[in-house]
């Protein structure tokens, strides 16, 4: 064999039998995989700079999928998102260490050119927070996604959430994604089975958006025992009304990932508001809870972290209710928020 310093070059001068390596089969899904990866334009032009044996090695190894060679192609296809770490508590914006509470799951799935790895996912009350990375395999701004979710079996049906994504170290085609999902009555003490179906991608680049149809699914099994040790529950008593609607507060509940306020509102719903509670805690941190979710008469205020966690060291929370009426058909927000409520204050015992 001559002397080479091309190793595509080199490969057209080498002999290979492929009897002499053993076989195992791919799965259909694994040769789909690779067959998308080689029909992509880049790749084609690597192919066409080869030659023609070296071509047909290459072909005859990812198409037919006869070797181990041909598994390290395909783990190599995923090395992206395989090696990539992201905390979950990172992408929810959170600055303590949430990851004793999480379920790492770490599975990986390819379709249709882009790869999905469902990190960790978090269970709290009435809550499902589950963190995605995702290389787009080109570069985009911003992706989004169709998906359903499956508890023991049972498809949730009518459920908000609250989403938070964002570009890993500046890239182009590698994202990470975090969805906090409304799940009532979930036994947190208890392993829950958990199906997440990602579905129909769409890759937004500018003002224009490709569709990939395709399927990402992840089944793993969860629960929120630690988290739930870690919880504590502050009655509250405190209401107050926007015209004829009636804001009743009644409990904070708190933990290392998540601090709301629960309550009830009750009158006529015909013109509906964003409503806010602003307001400090005893060490002078501004504190922020926006109205997260209303459902029937049920109400939800989550914490907001633009300021920076909650401090572990507070005693008390002096918050006070604004609110601005929303929009009745899709545009700007109103700026004219307006106090709504005196200020009340929630003490934590220690």
């Amino acid at each position: 064999m001559k002397d080479c310093n091309n190793v595509y070059e080199l490969l057209n001068y080498m002999e290979i039998d492929l009897d002499d390596y053993e076989k195992e089969m791919l799965s259909d899904k694994e040769k789909r995989s690779l067959k998308g990866l080689f029909k992509k334009k880049r790749r084609q032009r690597v192919l066409m700079q080869i030659g023609t044996i070296a071509a047909i090695f290459f072909l005859a190894i990812g198409f037919f999928s006869q070797t181990n060679l041909g598994k390290n192609v395909y783990a190599a296809v995923q090395l992206k998102v395989a090696e990539i770490s992201y905390s979950i508590g990172v992408s929810m914006g959170i600055e303590r260490d949430i990851e004793p509470y999480a379920n790492v799951v770490d599975q990986i799935v390819a379709d249709n050119g882009i790869e999905v790895k469902l990190s960790s996912v978090i269970i709290d009350k009435d809550e499902l927070i589950f963190s995605i990375i995702v290389n787009t395999n080109k570069a985009v701004d911003m992706f989004r996604f169709d998906y359903d979710i499956f508890i023991n079996g049972k498809k949730l049906t009518n459920y908000g959430a609250t989403g938070r994504a964002g570009s890993i170290t500046d890239s182009d085609s590698l994202f990470f994604h975090t969805q906090a999902v409304d799940v009532e009555g979930i036994d947190l003490k208890d392993d829950i089975d958990v199906r997440i179906v990602l579905k129909d991608m769409e890759l937004i680049t500018g003002t224009s958006q490709e569709k990939r149809k395709g399927k990402w699914q992840f089944d793993f099994t969860a629960n929120g025992s630690e988290l739930t040790a870690n919880s504590r529950t502050i009655p509250i008593d405190y209401s107050f009304n926007i015209d004829n609607q009636e804001y009743i507060l009644q409990e904070f509940r708190y933990n290392p990932v998540n601090q709301k306020i629960y309550g009830k509102v009750k009158g006529a719903f015909g013109v509906r508001y964003d409503v806010y509670l602003k307001g400090h805690d005893n060490l002078g941190n501004e504190v922020v809870f926006y109205l997260a979710s209303v459902s029937g008469e049920d109400l939800e205020f989550k914490y907001s972290n633009i300021y920076s966690d909650l401090s572990d060291e507070l005693t008390s929370i002096s918050l006070t209710p604004y609110a601005a009426k929303l929009p009745e058909q899709s545009g700007k927000m109103s700026d004219d928020y307006r106090q709504v409520g005196e200020e009340f204050i929630i003490y934590l015992s220690k």
